[in-house]
């Protein structure tokens, strides 16, 4: 994280500095705006973000659990990951977090009330795998991607694809491509947390893991929507069905 810190900061200054017209270079002015749009949203992840996030932890009543550890040591005895309690922030569920510069997973005290011992192994395991396959970071840089990367990259073919097609063709390939990796991002996303749970699900047995999915949704300790394209979690039924 401290040499994307450093990358990110250093980025931002010198596209600020490009963007607002201190120096100049030879790069079209819409492809530096999108470049600068990246070093921002880079600039809030890495910095940012972890500090708020510290910030938010260290107001938040948070305090080391122990036993929480030692099931996530039965998980991966190598593990340096800690984990907290919350009385407060996300007092209802259970995420991974920057404490400094460090990943940490906070559970929410409700759930140590609502869940048994195995259900916490297959939340614990989950939520684990998130961080040992660093799976924000890779949510970042596609959205960043998507938001910057695709534009930038149809802004340097479609003058040169543009030559052999006609404008209207051209301008509804633009907006394909664009949207279809806007939704891939989304689509990667939740695959990301089936995979979560099928790593969760071989700490525990199959029962156990529908029986946690199950209870997080009785009790309202996920938020349930109906399927969207754009929803980042897929549907506690559809990750039922993929622990099964």
């Amino acid at each position: 994280m401290k040499a994307l810190q450093i990358i990110s900061s250093i980025s931002f200054i010198l596209l600020t500095l490009l963007k607002f017209n201190v120096f100049m270079i030879n790069v079209d002015n819409n492809i530096v705006h999108y470049l600068f749009n990246a070093s921002v949203m880079l600039m809030i992840f890495s910095v940012i973000f972890p500090l708020v996030s510290y910030a938010k932890l260290k107001n938040a009543n948070v305090e080391e659990e122990r036993v929480l550890n030692q099931i996530l040591k039965k998980i991966d005895p190598t593990s340096t990951t800690r984990i907290f309690v919350s009385t407060k922030t996300l007092k209802n569920n259970a995420a991974a977090l920057y404490r400094k510069n460090n990943m940490v997973i906070v559970v929410g005290e409700k759930l140590l009330h609502t869940l048994d011992e195995k259900q916490l192994t297959f939340l614990i395991a989950h939520e684990y795998f998130h961080i040992k396959k660093n799976h924000l970071m890779k949510n970042v840089f596609s959205f960043i991607f998507v938001l910057s990367g695709v534009p930038i990259a149809l802004l340097i073919t479609t003058p040169i694809i543009g030559a052999a097609v006609p404008i209207v063709p051209l301008l509804i390939f633009a907006v394909v491509i664009y949207i279809s990796f806007f939704i891939l991002h989304f689509v990667f996303s939740r695959r990301r947390e089936f995979q979560a749970d099928q790593f969760a699900r071989s700490f525990v047995e199959p029962t156990d893991a529908r029986e946690t999915l199950t209870k997080l949704k009785e009790n309202k300790l996920v938020d349930e929507k109906s399927f969207s394209l754009l929803a980042t979690h897929p549907s506690i039924e559809k990750r039922i069905s993929n622990v099964n």
